[in-house]
């Protein structure tokens, strides 16, 4: 297993992607309008947009982890049942490959099959 991104859902693309592209002192990575990316060394620092209507509170801050799908189904099932809860079932949808759970105190993390 490994971190691959972390994401920090915002308000404002353009905004946000300007401040940490002089923060950062470098271009993204990729950017799309509701997706911004930025390399620091292997990780990758992710903007999302909140165009979703969630109430941003705290950090917004979501760890993704990368691992084979043997591996996340088992990872995924181990977090249930230790208390996390499914927040949105992507391994249904075809494109997406990914999972977003949250910890019993409400923080969300996403386990995925998002090879490069």
């Amino acid at each position: 297993m490994q971190l691959r991104t972390v994401y920090l859902k915002v308000n404002d693309m353009q905004i946000s992607t300007a401040f940490w592209q002089r923060l950062l002192d470098q271009k993204p990575h990729k950017q799309s309008a509701k997706w911004t990316e930025f390399m620091i060394g292997t990780n990758r620092l992710g903007l999302l947009l909140n165009d979703f209507g969630d109430e941003l509170k705290g950090s917004s801050a979501v760890p993704v982890f990368e691992l084979e799908e043997a591996t996340l189904l088992d990872f995924m099932k181990r977090a249930i049942e230790n208390g996390a809860s499914v927040v949105m079932d992507g391994l249904k949808i075809e494109a997406m490959k990914s999972v977003v759970l949250s910890s019993p105190d409400g923080h969300e993390f996403e386990l995925c099959m998002c090879h490069a």
